[in-house]
């Protein structure tokens, strides 16, 4: 699934094609997507307050989660069962049922959060806070949260590793990546990457970090046992996301 903000679509694609299965009329400045364990997926708006999930087999929206304020970026628990959502400029994070598509709760922070993503367990969630020098930690049984320094500059998307023992970041400002120790939450380094970093992405067998730089047009390969960058991939101008196959 891709989100198409200027069109107001998601674009289905059928990866063994590879085509285009078809579009899915979602309505103003889609921004987020991800997937939900039956197959669905929720997207996030950047110009509407609420939620809305999508049947990708069908082309259709199944249903809607009103939200107090419109959703930017999204993680869904790795059992399936709850969402925490993101909103641009509150302090606010939303906690969403998935199975009964309603919020469960808020939690507020004393920043700004951006992008979130759980640990593998679940019970465990991070969140970069923008225009800071900190993210967040969350946990989720008792909605506490904690802030954590990264020691850049903006931190902007956040990835854990697949093993659960790092939480990796990309500092938009000073443009590298921070590596949070999950256990101890101290900063155990910082690898240089290109101009605005966004997101970031494992591969499978944790050798291999791949950043987005949205300024320089370019992937930085990042070798996770020495922390250094082994490549830069060229991709074109304003890279966003990225996925690894």
């Amino acid at each position: 699934l891709a989100t198409a903000p200027a069109a107001g679509e998601v674009v289905v694609v059928d990866l063994q094609g590879p085509r285009i299965h078809g579009r899915i009329t979602v309505g103003a400045k889609p921004h987020g997507v991800v997937f939900l364990p039956d197959g669905t997926a929720y997207v996030t708006y950047e110009a509407v307050a609420m939620l809305r999930r999508l049947d990708p087999t069908t082309l259709s929206i199944k249903a809607e989660v009103s939200l107090p304020e419109p959703p930017h970026n999204i993680a869904v628990s790795p059992g399936g069962k709850v969402a925490l959502v993101t909103s641009l400029g509150s302090s606010r994070i939303w906690l969403v049922n998935v199975q009964r598509d309603q919020v469960m709760d808020k939690i507020n922070t004393a920043g700004s959060p951006h992008d979130v993503v759980f640990e593998p367990r679940g019970q465990v969630a991070w969140i970069t806070n923008w225009e800071s020098s900190l993210i967040f930690r969350l946990d989720l049984g008792s909605r506490r949260v904690i802030a954590v320094p990264t020691g850049g500059k903006s931190p902007h998307h956040l990835a854990v590793t697949p093993d659960g023992k790092e939480v990796w970041i990309t500092n938009h400002r000073s443009q590298d990546v921070t590596v949070i120790d999950t256990t101890t939450r101290e900063e155990v380094a910082r690898v240089p990457a290109g101009r605005g970093p966004h997101h970031i992405a494992f591969s499978r067998d944790g050798r291999r970090a791949y950043v987005a730089n949205n300024g320089s047009g370019d992937v930085s390969v990042i070798d996770m046992a020495t922390r250094r960058v082994v490549g830069q991939i060229p991709a074109g101008r304003g890279l966003h996301g990225v996925a690894v196959w």
